[in-house]
């Protein structure tokens, strides 16, 4: 998983552009000190493997929902610190079904270039991230942006997503808060398109990759 960290410095010089010499020059220094480093985990590392999906469980003319397990996540940093979580498909080229949207997630494509079917990544809502680091505080409440961070409202889902990013919140607020541990699951909503789409002649691999940037506040 990747973790986006923020540290910028910018120097910039001005000179006079006339055409006696400069006695004075301006020197601009902008930048971000990070309060803590954090590390992510999600899962064990290792991909999910859904395994043999037999033809005939699929539904011919419409979407098949697959049931898989939570998936675990863990973000711990070194201090307390608010944070975003934002995220990139790394198959978006293979296209989705029903048709593109930020919230699903390719899962591959047929020989015939047709594309699988989604993926959706939800991380609950309400109080469902355990938190420490911030006073008697234990769980958080996922919250989400469209605008990069200047308005915040409650996540109905926790729903991952490809142009929003999400925070954690105290219960009952829609301000991003400062946490030392962030705990949930994600949950996986696979869904394939329907058989009589797909080119079933070969066996067909689901490959879903997504990636979770964290970035500081």
């Amino acid at each position: 998983m990747s973790l986006k960290k923020t540290l910028l410095v910018t120097c910039l010089l001005a000179v006079s552009g006339s055409a006696m010499a400069a006695t004075t020059a301006d020197l601009m220094v902008t930048g971000k000190i990070v309060p803590a480093g954090c590390n992510v985990t999600i899962g064990n590392g290792a991909p999910l493997d859904l395994g043999d999906i037999n033809v005939s469980s699929l539904n011919q003319d419409a979407p098949t929902s697959l049931v898989v397990p939570s998936i675990p996540f863990n973000i711990t940093c070194t201090g307390p610190v608010a944070l975003s979580t934002g995220w990139i498909d790394n198959r978006a080229s293979n296209g989705v079904y029903p048709s593109p949207a930020p919230t699903r997630f390719s899962m591959g494509k047929d020989s015939a270039d047709t594309p699988i079917g989604h993926l959706w990544i939800q991380h609950g809502s309400g109080e469902s991230v355990q938190v420490t680091g911030n006073g008697s505080e234990v769980v958080a409440n996922v919250i989400f942006s469209t605008d990069g961070g200047i308005n915040w409202a409650n996540s109905t889902y926790g729903q991952a997503s490809q142009n929003h990013i999400n925070s954690y919140a105290p219960v009952g607020e829609v301000t991003p808060a400062a946490y030392t541990t962030y705990t949930g699951t994600f949950k996986l909503k696979p869904q394939i398109a329907p058989a009589n789409t797909l080119d079933l002649s070969s066996a067909l691999t689901l490959d879903a990759s997504a990636t979770m940037e964290v970035t500081y506040l």
